[in-house]
């Protein structure tokens, strides 16, 4: 993984909505999560599918490997 590829989830308590910020792009996810953590997991299933990190980071053999930086 680059590191203009770092994967970083902000997370608003209060509302329950999360950013993921890959590179120079942001993805408001489209749920609501009630913790830090099920965003996290949200997060890297989006990255995962639809952000294509399945095919582009073959060291991870999962969505729950990928590193996902909380901020």
């Amino acid at each position: 993984m680059h590191a203009q590829e770092c994967l970083e989830l902000h997370f608003d308590l209060k509302s329950g909505r999360a950013l993921l910020c890959c590179g120079d792009k942001d993805y408001v996810l489209p749920d609501f999560y009630p913790t830090k953590e099920t965003a996290r997991i949200a997060a890297q299933q989006f990255a995962w599918e639809k952000l294509g990190w399945k095919d582009r980071a073959r060291e991870f053999r999962q969505a729950s490997e990928l590193p996902v930086w909380l901020r």
